[in-house]
């Protein structure tokens, strides 16, 4: 059986996890963070997945940093619908984490908004709002802790 595992982020830089591992039966994610740091890396989070969230089958978190689980809203915006497996703890964490985060995206893209109408620039939306996050959360498929 062929096995491929795909970095589309933490690569050159420790933030914005993103691992694709790829069998002939399935396409599961492994983390979809959020790139921080300086400007060029936090403009990585507006560029489209380099794959079609909906052709994914699951998605699996090792934990809840932002780094690995602040683009989980847009993926869902983007087309994924599948179950994200996780522990409890990560599930508690991500549902305070990610609507916090959504509401930083919409404060962000105001400003950016209000700056680029003075410049005549084009407005920008955010990468999801409070809403996505929200709904995000439905995929959340909790697995007993196990020690």
């Amino acid at each position: 059986m062929t096995i491929r595992l795909k970095f589309h982020g933490a690569a050159r830089t420790v933030t914005g996890s993103c691992y694709l591992l790829e069998t002939p039966d399935a396409k599961v994610l492994i983390a979809c963070g959020m790139f921080q740091g300086s400007k060029t890396e936090r403009e990585l989070n507006n560029r489209k997945f380099p794959f079609d969230p909906a052709s994914l089958d699951a998605m699996l978190l090792t934990h809840a940093h932002i780094d690995h689980t602040g683009m989980i809203p847009k993926l869902v915006k983007h087309g994924f619908t599948k179950k994200i497996h996780c522990t409890h703890a990560t599930v508690d964490l991500c549902s305070v984490m990610l609507p916090d985060s959504g509401f930083i995206q919409e404060t962000d893209a105001k400003f950016q908004n209000q700056r680029n109408v003075k410049r005549g620039l084009p407005e920008v939306e955010p990468s999801y709002t409070l809403l996505t996050d929200q709904k995000s959360l439905e995929n959340f498929a909790w697995q007993k802790d196990e020690t």
